[in-house]
């Protein structure tokens, strides 16, 4: 049986999407305005006067989280009838006679009656936005770290890797489409996407986010599905700008003494993860979102009566412990954000996503409430990567990795491609390849108009044929993946996608063409340094791991013309490697094929990236020659497979 790809590739994984849930609003016996009926984050069903009886079949049907807005027309009696069906969440009655009597404040899901449909409107999605933010407890916003620290550890790592891009215009354009295309046509959201656009800039990230607007909403939902990597990705500037401001008033408000707070978070939750937090006493959980809370308590259990209203959630209470003191990463900051807030009044402290909490407590009071005390605990899941990591900065480059010391580095630079060979091919991602490669090559005009040539003719079929020839791209690869420099490698995704993707494509042919051929032994050329060599030696019967594209051939003569073959003109510190390279063609977690079919003439065979080999003999085979064989293994690795599992479920 043949091994699996270790890294993402488009044909051997499924492809899983994740949509924004929409609400649920049922309007009976109203006339709505066009800014209401063009919002894409509602699903809306309006019956009139005479549909009275279809209204009623729909609401009491078994569709979940219905929001009602009806006229006077029902009688309080009616009211009063519907309104314990639990798949009620909400009614907004309008009512154009002011002198109508109000129903009874017993009905505790009754919001109001109104006589001004825009004031409803505003009413519904101020509340809407609570509702989502407290009451939404159907995804998850906090996870067990015991049960899944590996994903915990993979989250982190990639919100570091974010943190580690350089953002760009095209960025923010890839971010302000991204909004477009989930406000729809509403004039209220349209207005507010047009201020995002005129004012945002990286210090106004607390403001837009505590604005109560569809951002606020869009981040939040979008974070608690988290399989989809590609809508997070599309976020990111907004994210990363959002942490860095968090970590900037962290740090002021430490230096000014004021590092332990207690904070509350009021909210409804349903009882099953009630279950799940008093049967994690002692241990700690990650919240997969920003988390708000609030320096009074009385306004905390205002939220927490407030989920009263919903039948199938308890009231809960949160206090937790802050105190930024005992903090030795910056992972998941907190701060008090009231001087950047859009409601300054409010004493709001925000957390950033991945933080972790410890459950210290989990009681039901006299009141029927229950109140969960936390810790917020520095990030035990903050894996340290060590030097000669994507984290370090190193200007060397590194060809190979011994796994028997480097393996921590050697699963973050893999985690660093799966992450970017997950994303949708974008137009986005090709404009920054294209301004990156310009931005290293701007003052060779050479270089540039091989660049401009590549926008104009290259397809995403032809990626091998494009790294074959002698031009920017073989280089500015190469010397990328080498250096292991995130933003440099995140800005190459297109190609890189492409690359990697066509290569897994050519495989399966390439081994059929070698009618059951279980070994093939090709051979790789190169100059290696003298104390390379001899650690290479030194880790005898080690694995190692190739850091780019690699390239070998089936004709050793060709191998030995790469190598230099131990010419004099060779510098002293310098030697001419062979590597016998045995491959198993049931191993192929790393795509590799053989070009011949699209370079003419041409014997090679090419390697993605992170291919690995356990070493064997090293033997001088004449005067500064060496031959150093080479197994091609698959590493099947515990740790990585529990680090992806989550993305592939």
């Amino acid at each position: 049986m043949s091994s699996r790809s270790r890294l993402y590739t488009r044909s051997r994984h499924q492809n899983n999407t994740h949509s924004i849930k929409k609400t649920n609003l049922v309007i009976f016996d109203i006339d709505v305005n066009q800014s209401m009926l063009s919002d894409s984050t509602i699903e809306m069903k309006i019956f009139n006067e005479d549909e009275i009886d279809l209204w009623f079949d729909y609401i009491t049907s078994d569709v979940n989280e219905i929001h009602l807005f009806a006229s006077n027309l029902l009688y309080t009696t009616f009211i009063q009838f519907i309104h314990d069906y639990p798949q009620i969440k909400s009614i907004y009655i309008f009512c154009k006679d002011q002198q109508y009597i109000n129903y009874s404040n017993t009905l505790t899901k009754l919001q109001g009656t109104f006589n001004d449909i825009n004031v409803m409107w505003q009413r519904f999605q101020h509340n809407r936005n609570i509702f989502y933010s407290y009451y939404n407890t159907k995804q998850s916003t906090f996870k067990n770290t015991d049960s899944t620290s590996a994903e915990s550890i993979w989250w982190i790592v990639f919100v570091k890797i974010l943190q580690h891009i350089k953002h760009t215009d095209i960025a923010k354009d890839e971010f302000i489409e991204f909004c477009r295309n989930s406000v729809g046509d509403s004039e209220r959201q349209l207005t507010e996407l047009q201020e995002l656009v005129d004012v945002y800039k990286s210090t106004k990230a607390i403001y837009m986010y505590s604005k109560a607007s569809f951002l606020y909403q869009l981040l939040n939902q979008t974070l608690r599905t988290e399989k989809n990597i590609n809508d997070i990705f599309k976020l990111r500037l907004f994210i990363t700008d959002l942490i860095s401001q968090l970590r900037i008033l962290q740090s002021d408000q430490r230096k000014i003494g004021d590092h332990s707070l207690l904070v509350y978070r009021g909210q409804g939750m349903q009882t099953e993860h009630i279950q799940q937090l008093k049967s994690a006493i002692g241990n700690s959980i990650r919240y997969n979102r920003c988390l708000s809370t609030l320096l009074n308590r009385d306004i905390a259990l205002g939220f927490a009566e407030y989920a009263r209203k919903t039948p199938d959630l308890e009231s809960v209470l949160m206090t937790i412990e802050l105190d930024s003191n005992n903090i030795n990463n910056n992972t998941a900051p907190f701060a008090k954000i009231s001087t950047h807030s859009y409601f300054g009044d409010e004493e709001e402290v925000l957390l950033s996503m991945n933080s972790i909490l410890l459950i210290e407590s989990v009681e039901l009071d006299e009141n029927h409430r229950w109140n969960v005390r936390l810790k917020y605990i520095d990030n035990q899941w903050d894996v340290e990567f060590d030097e000669r990591s994507i984290f370090s900065r190193h200007g060397e480059q590194i060809f190979i990795r011994h796994l028997s010391k480097e393996n921590k580095q050697f699963i973050a630079f893999q985690l660093l491609l799966d992450f970017i060979l997950r994303l949708e091919q974008t137009s986005y991602a090709k404009q920054e390849f294209l301004q990156f490669s310009r931005s290293k090559y701007e003052n060779n005009p050479a270089q540039l108009k091989e660049i401009a040539d590549f926008e104009r003719n290259y397809r995403s079929e032809d990626a091998v044929k494009w790294f074959s020839k002698d031009n920017f791209l073989y280089r500015l690869l190469n010397t990328s993946l080498r250096i292991e420099s995130i933003d440099d490698i995140v800005k190459m995704r297109y190609f890189i996608n492409d690359l990697h993707n066509q290569l897994a494509e050519l495989q399966l042919s390439f081994i059929e063409s070698l009618n059951g051929k279980k070994e093939i032994i090709l051979y790789r050329g190169l100059l290696m340094k003298v104390a390379q060599l001899n650690e290479l030696r030194e880790n005898f019967d080690g694995l190692i791991s190739m850091n780019s594209f690699v390239s070998a051939t089936q004709d050793e003569y060709v191998a030995i013309v790469f190598s230099g073959d131990g010419e004099q003109t060779i510098p002293l510190d310098e030697v001419s490697v062979i590597y016998e390279m045995l491959i198993d063609t049931d191993i192929r977690s790393t795509p590799y094929a053989k070009i011949q079919s699209i370079i003419v003439d041409e014997e090679e065979i090419l390697f993605s990236i992170g291919s690995t080999f356990r070493i064997g003999k090293i033997n001088e085979i004449r005067s500064r020659v060496y031959r150093v064989k080479l197994t091609m293994v698959h590493k099947e690795d515990e740790l990585w497979n529990k680090l992806t599992a989550h993305l592939d479920s």
